[in-house]
């Protein structure tokens, strides 16, 4: 990929449309002052989008359109065209990610009838935008903003400055920059992270302090609830309690209205028939009376007087029955009084039936959940029993495993101790056995040196302090033995370590 040629039209010193081939190879563009080099590399720049306006030398977007100079109208729009050649590579691809050998980027400005800059983007002659512009270029590793295009001066600047201006410019033609501005942004986030992290930590800590609240709140609540079916229980008792109570005196009540009718219906009766006995009696004491006048003649005699006292003992007899019928309507009206009561009963035994039934419901509820409360306790004491109890078998597997633990540690430390002790005991078997094979090795060859030396002296004088050399000889075989048993001795020893 290269850039092909540059059009421009009515752009800054340019009047008109200008076309500036650029083909393969060709990498600057030279001249003298006034001749327009740096408003190319502006045209160039201000298709490929500059941060600043200032970077191509115009205060405002209108300073880029022609003014028209000493003898010319001035333009009211100028555009820049940028024609990159996009062949295809040796691996099949073309650097500008676009099927097309020829691309071009156009950039336009013109003036509305207020004065006013709008810009336009065109791709291969279709609208389009500067973020398209800027991912195509960069897909080539061409930025607007990079090192690509070294205007006049960037040379001199680039010699006067200095090594670390110098190394942060390699740096940006390297890429290095935008690593560098990657990592900053990493730093950043990571700042914000560990910022939301410990905001996170507080919420989290503020969560389960709230948390705790709620569990003793969930506490508080369950001990109330607790409370609460415990009263509904009591209430329903204490209703049912209240209801028999008064069912009790109610029939109680019934009853005795029943004998008092039963007894006033008697009552009434003995005095009917006590008026009617009367009735017959006065009938037959007028009848009588008149007899006795008649055959006593008057009040005057004994019977007359017999008879007054008859006549007064009858008028104390209807004095009591008068007296027994008022007793009778006393009973009667008291009856009357019970009947009144014993219907302000039953309509309160109504309303008490009534809240019976809706206390009963709530009694049927509150068994239902105790029944479920219940089943759950007994579950739970279940499972509670078989941890127990598995928790017991584990504590004593637990026991009996650190017991028999605790012996295989005190047996090894033992026979650690024992092996150590047997091992030490090699050790100075070893040694002194072989010191004593040093020794028996040393006295073989004494014995040795004795026998070539015993034969010597015999050739050359036998006759000469024989006896000294018996004794040597006899005090070397003994020690030869000793040797030979402590070798023995030591060697078992050995064996058995």
């Amino acid at each position: 990929m290269y850039l092909k040629s540059l059009e421009v039209l009515n752009f800054k010193s340019f009047k008109g449309e200008v076309t500036v081939p650029l083909d393969r190879g060709f990498t600057a563009i030279t001249g003298p002052n006034g001749s327009g080099k740096s408003n190319c590399g502006d045209a160039i720049q201000f298709v490929l989008g500059p941060k600043s306006n200032r970077v191509i030398r115009a205060q405002n977007s209108a300073d880029l359109i022609f003014n028209g100079g000493k003898n010319s109208k001035p333009a009211r729009e100028c555009s820049a065209t940028l024609v990159f050649a996009n062949p295809v590579m040796s691996n099949g691809r073309r650097r500008l990610p676009l099927d097309k050998d020829e691309i071009r980027m156009s950039r336009s400005i013109r003036l509305t009838s207020s004065n006013n800059p709008v810009t336009t983007y065109k791709l291969n002659g279709e609208d389009s935008t500067q973020k398209v512009f800027h991912r195509l270029l960069g897909a080539a590793n061409a930025r607007p903003d990079g090192y690509n295009i070294v205007l006049q001066g960037d040379v001199t600047s680039l010699a006067k400055m200095t090594a670390n201006e110098r190394r942060k410019v390699l740096d940006n033609v390297a890429g290095v920059t935008s690593y560098d501005d990657e990592i900053r942004k990493a730093n950043k986030q990571k700042e914000m992270v560990e910022n939301y992290l410990d905001r996170i930590g507080l919420l989290e800590k503020e969560q389960l302090e709230r948390l705790s609240t709620l569990a003793k709140e969930r506490h508080i609540a369950q001990k109330a609830k607790e409370v609460s079916d415990a009263i509904h229980v009591t209430n329903a008792m204490l209703l049912q309690s209240r209801y028999a109570t008064l069912k009790n005196e109610l029939a109680f009540h019934v009853e005795e209205r029943k004998k008092y009718l039963a007894e006033s219906q008697r009552l009434l009766d003995d005095h009917k028939t006590t008026e009617k006995t009367l009735l017959e009696l006065d009938d037959k004491i007028s009848e009588l009376q008149n007899e006795i006048n008649r055959l006593t003649g008057g009040e005057t005699s004994e019977l007359g007087q017999a008879i007054q006292a008859l006549h007064v003992a009858i008028e104390l007899n209807n004095d009591r029955l008068q007296e027994a019928a008022n007793e009778e309507d006393e009973e009667s009206q008291e009856a009357t009084l019970l009947g009144e009561q014993l219907e302000e009963a039953e309509e309160e035994l109504a309303a008490f039936i009534t809240s019976l039934e809706s206390a009963n419901d709530a009694l049927k509820q509150a068994l239902s959940e105790l029944e479920d409360a219940r089943n759950e306790e007994q579950r739970v004491r279940q499972a509670l029993t078989t941890a127990g109890e598995q928790n017991q078998h584990l504590g004593e597997a637990l026991s009996d495993a650190e017991a028999r633990l605790e012996a295989e540690i005190q047996q090894r430390g033992d026979a650690q101790t024992d092996v150590d002790k047997i091992a030490v005991e090699a050790d100075l078997v070893g040694e002194q056995l072989a010191a004593a094979q040093e020794e028996s090795e040393e006295i073989r060859l004494a014995l040795g040196e004795l026998d070539i030396r015993i034969q010597d002296l015999s050739a050359q004088a036998p006759e000469l302090d024989r006896d000294a050399l018996a004794s040597q000889l006899v005090d070397a075989q003994r020690a030869e033995s000793q040797l030979s048993e402590d070798r023995s001795r030591i060697e078992i020893k050995r064996r058995e370590a």
